[in-house]
C-alpha cells in the first residue's frame, strides 16, 4: 500500500466478519430487486440452512429418537415442511428468471448451476424419503430401486441400501448443492441482478433493503415451524415379515417356496437391468436353513437331503410342495416332513414369525442392508397391497399423497412429482414392462432440455411470449423514461 491509498480501508481495526458481510452482499440493485421475488434465492438458501440444521440434528439422534420421540416428531416434521416450502420456492425462483429472461448471456450458467441444483434437490428428497424408517420408506424405496434400474444405474444406486442411501443424503448431494450454490451466487454477485430485456420497463439502481430481506427469511421460518406445530409428518409403521407370517404363514411359505423354485420377482426380475443377480434359493431358504440347522445336529439336514437327491426326486419334492402351497397348506407342515423342500420352509416359518429370519437376510450381506428383507417383502405383494389401501399406490397417483391418502390433507406429498404421474398416465407406462425405463428416457429429456435451455435457439425466445415480466419488474414507461432513469 502507497502513502496515496487510505491507510484506513483495511486497517488493525477492521472487523473480519464484517468484511466478509460487505464482500456477500448485494449493495445495489435495480429498483425491483428489492421485491420478494428476488429474495427467493434468499428464502431457498434459508430452506437449505434449517434443513441443514434438522437434518444434522436428526442423524445424531437416531431413527428411533425422530420416530417416536415428541421432539423428534417435531424436528422430522420441521424437516418435511422445509422441504416443502423448499421446492415451492425453488420453483418460484425459476418461474421468475424464465419470466424476465435472467438466464441471457453472460447469466446462461447461473441458470445451468441453477436448474442442476434444482433437479439434485427432487432426487435428494426421494433418497430422504428413504430414510425415514416406516412404510413410505419401503414402498418408495422399492418404487424408487425400479426406476433406478429403468435407468440402467441400479447397479450403483440402490436405494434399498440404507448405508448407501444415507451416504447419498446427507453427505454426496448435499456438498454437491452446496458448491453448485457457490458457483451460482458467485456469477450472479459477479454480474448483479438482471437488468430487464424489454425496453418498455424503467429501472433506477437502489440501495439493498437487507432488513426486509431478513425479515422475510424469519417469516418463512416461523411459517415452517407453525406448519410443523400443528401438522405432522405423517407416521405408518413400516411393514415387517414377522407381521406377515403371524397373519398369514402360508403366504410366506408360498413366497419361499417361490424363491427356492427360481419363480419369485426376484429371481425372474428384469427392468431395464437386473441388479438382483443373486441367487434366491441360497439367500432367502438355503442360507438362513443351513445357520439353524447347524445349531440341532439331531435333525437331518434337508439340504444336505434335497442336494444328494436325484434330478427326478428333486423335481417331486418341488412339485409336491406347490401341490400343498395350492391348497394353502404348505405352513402346516412341519420340520419333521420326509420332504425336504417342505421340511426346510417349515423351520423357516417360525424363525419368520419371531423376527429371526429377517434378521439373517438383513446380516447374510451387510453392504446393502435391507435389500433382501425388502425384495422379499416385494415378493409377497404385502407393500403394494397396503399402498393400494393408503390410496399411495403409484397408479394411484399416490406419489403426490405420501401416507395421508389424500392430495387434501396436511401435510401434502410430494407434489412435486405430479409431472411423473402425468406422464405414467400419457404414455400408459404402468402396463408397459419398460415402463421405468420409458419414464427415465422422457424425463431425462425434459430435464436436459430444461438445464440447457438458455442455449437452444428460438426455445430460449420463448419467455417473451409472455407479458409476465412487467409484472415482476416494474411499469411500462417510454423509452425516454428509461434513459433518465437509468442515468
Amino acid at each position: 500500500m502507497n502513502e496515496d491509498q487510505d491507510p484506513t480501508e483495511y486497517g488493525p481495526r477492521t472487523n473480519a466478519f464484517k468484511t466478509l458481510r460487505e464482500k456477500i452482499y448485494f449493495h445495489r440493485l435495480p429498483s425491483y430487486g428489492n421485491r420478494i421475488f428476488y429474495s427467493l434465492g434468499f428464502m431457498a438458501l434459508t430452506c437449505l440452512l434449517l434443513l441443514t440444521i434438522t437434518g444434522i440434528t436428526m442423524g445424531f439422534m437416531g431413527q428411533t429418537w425422530w420416530l417416536f420421540s415428541p421432539w423428534g416428531i417435531f424436528v422430522r416434521s420441521i424437516h418435511l415442511w422445509t422441504v416443502q416450502a423448499f421446492i415451492f420456492i425453488l420453483i418460484l425462483h425459476v418461474l421468475v428468471g424464465f419470466s424476465t429472461s435472467g438466464f441471457r448471456a453472460p447469466r446462461r450458467m447461473v441458470w445451468v448451476f441453477g436448474a442442476i441444483i434444482f433437479a439434485l434437490v427432487l432426487i435428494q428428497t426421494e433418497f430422504g424419503y428413504g430414510l425415514r424408517g416406516d412404510f413410505a420408506s419401503q414402498y418408495r424405496a422399492i418404487s424408487g430401486a425400479d426406476f433406478w434400474n429403468g435407468t440402467y444405474l441400479g447397479y450403483w444406486l440402490n436405494p434399498l441400501n440404507y448405508t448407501q442411501t444415507f451416504i447419498i443424503h446427507v453427505a454426496i448431494i448435499p456438498l454437491t448443492i452446496f458448491f453448485l450454490f457457490l458457483a451460482h451466487y458467485l456469477i450472479e454477485h459477479t454480474y448483479g441482478i438482471a437488468k430487464p430485456y424489454r425496453k418498455d420497463i424503467s429501472y433506477k439502481m437502489v440501495p439493498a433493503d437487507h432488513r426486509v430481506l431478513f425479515i422475510r427469511g424469519g417469516a418463512l421460518v416461523t411459517l415452517i415451524i407453525t406448519l410443523a406445530f400443528f401438522f405432522h409428518s405423517p407416521y405408518v409403521p413400516a411393514i415387517r415379515i414377522a407381521d406377515v407370517a403371524k397373519k398369514d404363514p402360508n403366504l410366506v411359505a408360498t413366497t419361499l417356496l417361490a424363491d427356492f423354485d427360481h419363480t419369485s420377482d426376484t429371481a425372474t426380475y428384469f427392468d431395464s437391468i437386473d441388479p438382483y443377480t443373486f441367487d434366491t434359493r441360497t439367500v432367502f431358504v438355503t442360507t438362513p436353513y443351513e445357520q439353524v440347522a447347524s445349531l440341532d445336529r439331531h435333525t437331518p439336514d434337508a439340504w444336505t437331503i434335497f442336494k444328494q437327491s436325484s434330478t427326478t426326486a428333486r423335481q417331486a419334492y418341488i412339485a409336491q410342495a406347490k401341490q400343498y402351497a395350492a391348497r394353502d397348506m404348505l405352513a402346516q407342515h412341519t420340520a419333521s416332513s420326509t420332504n425336504p423342500v417342505i421340511a426346510m420352509i417349515g423351520t423357516l416359518i417360525p424363525m419368520a414369525k419371531n423376527g429371526i429370519y429377517e434378521s439373517l437376510l438383513d446380516q447374510e450381506n451387510p453392504s446393502i442392508n435391507y435389500t433382501y428383507s425388502l425384495r422379499f417383502l416385494k415378493e409377497t405383494g404385502v407393500l403394494h397391497a397396503q399402498a393400494s389401501a393408503l390410496n399411495m399406490d403409484t397408479a394411484q397417483w399416490g406419489m403426490v399423497k405420501d401416507e395421508t391418502g389424500s392430495v387434501w390433507k396436511l401435510p401434502p406429498g410430494s407434489w412435486w412429482l405430479a409431472p411423473l404421474g402425468l406422464v405414467n398416465t400419457a404414455f400408459n407406462l404402468l402396463n408397459n414392462s419398460y415402463g421405468d425405463r420409458d419414464a427415465a428416457l422422457i424425463l431425462g429429456f425434459i430435464l436436459l432440455v430444461f438445464i440447457l435451455f438458455p442455449y437452444i435457439p428460438y426455445l430460449n425466445r420463448l419467455p417473451e411470449l409472455f407479458p409476465i415480466a412487467p409484472l415482476i419488474q416494474g411499469e411500462r414507461k417510454s423509452n425516454k423514461s428509461i434513459e433518465e432513469a437509468v442515468d
